[in-house]
């Protein structure tokens, strides 16, 4: 099971049942352990869209909802020196993080909630990986981050390593309460953020991924 699938399926099971935020903490929490066990990571997928934020060697990198740290061998690959900082709302996830990153120079990981805290800095990379339907509020959250922290021609990249079609089907026996939890068709996905005056240089989907760029200019 890939990560993409993991996420949506147990995101979906947790709020069908009522749950809340705080229930979803606690469920990764739960988790963590067996999560890189559980998962399935597709390299030449995960390099396809890394590849369309061109991150260089030196720059800053925020990686929203970093779970175990999936991405931190790939953004290290492609940029040894940089700052990397990874945040997410389960200090479970982030205990596996640190036990697997912590030793490496310039990687940090913050307990925080990305729609409700402040995150005080700008970065030239914002990533978003296998969580942007979960966002409560897609548009307002990411105009924020790149308002907030992304530096001036800074790229701020929502992806997926699976079809939209795929990870919605995943949520199609949840109830109502999480039909914002689903990606919508790209264009019309790029038509809103560009309908508040974000920059959208890239949207794209196939059969096998699906990706967002946006660009503070």
């Amino acid at each position: 099971m890939k990560l993409d699938d993991f996420v949506a399926f147990f995101v979906a099971k947790i709020i069908n049942r009522g749950g809340d935020i705080m229930n979803q903490v606690e469920f990764f929490n739960s988790i963590a352990e067996k999560w890189d066990s559980t998962t399935r990571v597709d390299e030449k997928r995960i390099n396809k869209l890394l590849s369309q934020i061109s991150i260089k060697n030196g720059e800053s990198i925020l990686d929203i909802g970093t779970g175990t740290g999936v991405l931190i061998p790939f953004y290290k690959h492609l940029n040894r020196d940089g700052e990397l900082t990874g945040v997410d709302i389960s200090q479970g996830m982030l205990n596996m993080a640190k036990r697997k990153f912590g030793q490496l120079n310039n990687v940090n990981f913050k307990l925080l909630d990305v729609e409700k805290d402040s995150i005080k800095k700008k970065y030239d990379k914002v990533v978003l990986y296998s969580m942007f339907p979960h966002l409560n509020n897609k548009t307002e959250t990411i105009k924020k981050l790149v308002n907030e922290n992304l530096k001036e021609n800074g790229k701020l990249l929502i992806a997926h390593s699976d079809s939209r079609e795929f990870l919605n089907n995943l949520h199609s026996n949840a109830d109502e309460s999480v039909s914002e939890d689903r990606l919508i068709e790209v264009n019309k996905q790029k038509e809103i953020f560009e309908s508040v005056n974000l920059n959208v240089t890239k949207a794209y989907e196939d059969d096998e991924i699906y990706y967002i760029v946006i660009e503070n200019i």
